[in-house]
């Protein structure tokens, strides 16, 4: 989406436009008394949500479509969609200049961890399909999996799909979001931190998406819970888009604004975590059909 049509949702949402359109206003006179803006300002916006299929005309005059829905409800992060995860990062950009001078985030919305949800959800099934194969080609004798920080749990569904015994490590406050959703799906969760681990052994330690939000000493502190989950022979991986791939300054502004320490890492740095952390026959490459690679390692058995 363009970000002048994004600059104008986050009005629209900072204006109490959104919530008047999801609520009770059908017309731009609606709109304009409703959420206390000029008419002008509502006519304008409702006119560049119907040419973005947020909204769609009716005989009363206008209702959010299914692309709204994201600004309706939170409880099925499912259909939370990427656009309300896609404003709140707005928000991050916009107060980034704060950001890089005090070092602090700015405070997130209670809606913020949902919203997060709703983009990961919201992944193509393509990607989350490779990544798994990705994985089960690294190690095509695994049983189980153990699978961190994985968002709304689509690749841990994935691989339970496939037929692995999988374990879903997130926060608490993730877990409870998601555990409506994977109750039907063959899918163990627990809630703790993924930097701290869990107890048991897994064929497999799977991350996607991980490193980015953390910064090197984190990331070596991940990388040492999973050489303690995984089993001897067993193999962890890291998913991710590494700067020696396909490097984006538009996701290290992302991460600069929305994490404490994260970054684009090369995938030299990650191998070299792997090692220190006890990995061997570290290795690279590239995820098939997608812009990611991965960085895996063996966790040998010692003799």
């Amino acid at each position: 989406m363009d970000y002048r049509e994004l600059l104008l949702l986050r009005a629209a949402r900072e204006t109490g436009v959104l919530d008047a359109l999801v609520s009770n206003a059908y017309t731009v006179d609606d709109v304009a008394r409703e959420a206390g803006v000029t008419e002008r300002a509502a006519r304008v916006t409702v006119d560049a949500l119907l040419d973005m299929g947020l909204l769609e005309a009716v005989e009363a005059g206008v209702e959010p479509t299914n692309r709204m829905l994201g600004f309706v409800t939170k409880t099925d992060v499912r259909s939370i969609g990427r656009l309300p995860h896609e404003l709140d990062t707005v928000e991050a950009l916009v107060a980034l200049p704060e950001t890089m001078q005090t070092g602090e985030l700015p405070e997130r919305t209670g809606d913020w961890t949902r919203n997060r949800l709703g983009a990961r959800a919201a992944e193509d099934d393509a990607s989350v399909r490779a990544a798994v194969t990705a994985a089960v080609r690294e190690h095509p004798d695994a049983e189980d999996v153990l699978v961190v920080a994985d968002g709304a749990g689509q690749h841990a569904v994935e691989f339970a799909r496939r037929g692995f015994d999988a374990t879903l490590l997130d926060t608490q406050a993730v877990i409870e979001a998601v555990d409506p959703l994977l109750e039907r799906e063959r899918v163990d969760l627990v809630a703790g931190d993924p930097l701290a681990g869990v107890d048991g052994e897994f064929d497999v330690v799977f991350h996607a998406g991980v490193a980015r939000e953390y910064g090197p000493d984190d990331n070596r502190r991940l990388l040492s819970a999973a050489s303690d989950a995984t089993a001897a022979d067993g193999l962890a991986i890291h998913v991710d888009a590494f700067r020696d791939g396909t490097p984006d300054a538009a996701v290290a502004a992302e991460l600069l604004a929305t994490t404490e320490q994260g970054a684009c890492y090369e995938e030299g740095a990650v191998g070299e975590w792997f090692a220190d952390a006890g990995f061997a026959d570290v290795r690279a490459g590239d995820v098939p059909g997608t812009d990611y690679q991965f960085v895996a390692g063996r966790r040998r058995a010692t003799e």
